[in-house]
């Protein structure tokens, strides 16, 4: 049934078929990562992805080498509760000397019973180090929905806009395509509670991960069984790229694919739950 419905998704939003890509898969080296579900590659050492584990870890970021799938880090945020962390995504540095600051998606909600999600921020680690973040170092951001609870399982940063994306995840469309403002104007400092607003409605169903190319400003977005690329090309606002037909591919066979992410020379990874871990570059752009 979920198969079915998903490939409704697909015809309603009139996706363009790519070649299939190749697909080179490496082992991400961490017996403890068993449910990869978020995944967002480093500008502290862009040869560095981050992951997490779904719901049911506790709060803690895994770090791999994507050429190896060598675990060179991982680090616990104590104090903080993982209620069901999704997605990653990461925010340019606020000053041009400042570290860049990694965003943790505490979003998931199948149920659609939370009052509220939860954004954590960070300044980023060292990806080849391990140890702690102080509590008083994660900012938390609390977010809600102006329609009532979502399940949302894939994020990106708009950088265009300044603004963090959510993009819902249902069996059916059509799902909300949200931005949230992370910034607060008069004071410059982050938001703490926000109402996200409603961008468009997207005929996509069961989308798992997201995640935008920095160099051609392009959205990759993943289901279980299909990444989708939205092109930007010419399009003014995010609301016209989200708005086209993307171009999609099938990805490989994996366990269950959750979570997408473009490097900084515009190459697509995915990976999946499991132990270990598979990492896959899927060889296409």
């Amino acid at each position: 049934m979920i198969f079915r419905l998903s490939l409704i998704a697909f015809a309603l939003s009139g996706c363009v078929s790519a070649e299939e890509p190749s697909f080179v898969p490496v082992q991400l080296a961490d017996k403890e990562l068993t449910e990869s579900s978020g995944m967002v590659f480093s500008v502290k050492d862009p040869s560095c992805i981050w992951s997490h584990n779904d719901s049911g870890d506790r709060a803690r970021l895994f770090a791999f080498d994507a050429n190896t799938g060598a675990a060179t880090g991982r680090w616990e945020l104590p104090g903080v509760t993982a209620i069901d962390w999704e997605d990653l995504a990461i925010l340019p540095p606020l000053k041009a000397d400042g570290p860049a600051r990694l965003v943790i998606a505490d979003s998931g909600d199948n149920q659609q019973k939370r009052d509220h999600i939860e954004l954590l921020v960070v300044d980023e680690m060292d990806p080849r180090k391990s140890g702690e973040v102080a509590r008083d170092q994660v900012h938390l951001l609390r977010v809600k929905y102006p329609h009532g609870p979502q399940d949302c399982e894939a994020i990106w940063f708009d950088e265009p806009s300044g603004h963090l994306i959510l993009l819902c995840k249902r069996f059916t469309p059509w799902v909300g395509l949200y931005r949230v403002a992370l910034i607060d104007g008069s004071s410059g400092k982050l938001n703490e509670d926000i109402e996200a607003e409603l961008i468009i409605r997207l005929p996509l169903a069961l989308a798992t991960g997201a995640d935008r190319d920095p160099v051609t400003g392009d959205v990759w977005v993943s289901t279980y069984w299909q990444a989708m690329k939205f092109a930007k090309a010419d399009h003014p606002t995010l609301k016209a790229q989200m708005s086209r037909t993307p171009i999609a591919m099938d990805l490989p066979k994996l366990r269950q694919i959750e979570a997408i992410a473009v490097d900084s020379k515009s190459d697509v990874w995915v990976t999946s739950e499991g132990s270990p871990a598979p990492l896959v570059r899927l060889g296409i752009r």
